[in-house]
């Protein structure tokens, strides 16, 4: 989903109107939603796999590094908000085969591609932490395709070195290994994962963080964790670049938190110094994680808010 390590052994590279919002749907929907089925879409670029819920204007949820088809934010939800939800599985992640788009430029072709197959015109296109470059190069090279673009807790800058090269350990040939003791751990002693999880996503006191966790916020955690695959994805995001933001027409909303160690507020900072049409949305929130804690709501009513504007 986003830069996220855990120390050794575990250390690893994760139309209502918005006045009338008062925060995310209850989560008693979360299960049925997760029963809807997979598609594969053959476009010119290759089979990609998808997901395609709900009914009205067309929202692209980009998910991030190390998510799975089973992976929910909570953005599946907007679908009980009048909008047609498609999440496609990114090139390498289940079973849209890495050399659909290796490169952003790509990976951003074959985005544009799946939405011809499924005959979608235009999106408004929602891109999460390390599917960040994906987005931006899909608004600078299918213009016609998008209307807005919200990025949240998005990755816009070059990663790390010494974070690939740990990546690359961890989630090259070692990928299945890495995330079968992860998920092992995970079951014996979950705060304890999911402790060291938070400690990567968050630059304040962790006990903290977990002290004001609920118990949703920490099972949402936990589904999270269980849910994680990198498959070979992983491995072409850390290499994602996007140049020349100032080619971007489509307004941006990029949504971030002061807090986030995963992906810190400079890569916001970025699309602000570059978008002609961009906005800053600073969130309050303790962690990497906008989608969870008392701000989860400010998120939702922020989205539906520019995506109505």
């Amino acid at each position: 989903m986003q830069r996220i390590w855990l120390r050794p052994p575990l250390r690893f590279g994760l139309r209502q109107t918005a006045d009338a919002l008062v925060g995310p749907p209850k989560r008693a929907h979360e299960s049925k939603l997760s029963t809807m089925p997979q598609n594969i879409a053959r476009t010119i670029r290759g089979p990609i796999e998808y997901r395609l819920e709900g009914s009205g204007p067309a929202v692209v949820v980009l998910n991030g590094g190390h998510c799975s088809r089973k992976t929910r934010l909570s953005h599946e939800q907007l679908a009980q908000y009048g909008f047609s939800v498609l999440t496609p599985s990114r090139p390498g992640y289940d079973a849209t085969p890495s050399d659909v788009g290796k490169s952003v430029q790509d990976a951003a072709d074959a985005l544009a591609a799946l939405l011809d197959t499924v005959q979608i015109l235009n999106a408004d296109v929602i891109s999460i932490s390390a599917a960040g470059p994906t987005a931006l190069a899909f608004a600078q090279r299918h213009p016609g395709k998008i209307r807005k673009l919200i990025l949240e807790s998005a990755v816009t800058l070059p990663w790390e070195e010494t974070v690939k090269k740990g990546a690359r350990l961890l989630f090259g040939r070692a990928e299945r290994v890495t995330w079968a003791l992860t998920k092992a751990v995970l079951r014996l002693t979950p705060m304890t994962v999911i402790r060291v999880m938070m400690q990567e996503l968050t630059t304040l006191d962790i006990d903290q963080v977990i002290q004001r966790m609920s118990q949703d916020d920490l099972q949402f955690v936990r589904r999270m964790i269980e849910t994680m695959q990198s498959g070979t994805g992983f491995l072409s995001d850390l290499e994602h670049q996007v140049s020349d933001l100032g080619s971007i027409a489509v307004p941006v909303l990029a949504m971030y938190s002061p807090h986030d160690k995963s992906v810190p507020p400079r890569n916001a900072q970025r699309i602000a110094n570059e978008v002609p049409k961009s906005e800053l949305y600073e969130v309050p929130s303790d962690s990497h994680l906008l989608w969870i804690g008392m701000h989860a709501r400010l998120v939702w009513q922020k989205r539906l808010a520019f995506m109505h504007s």
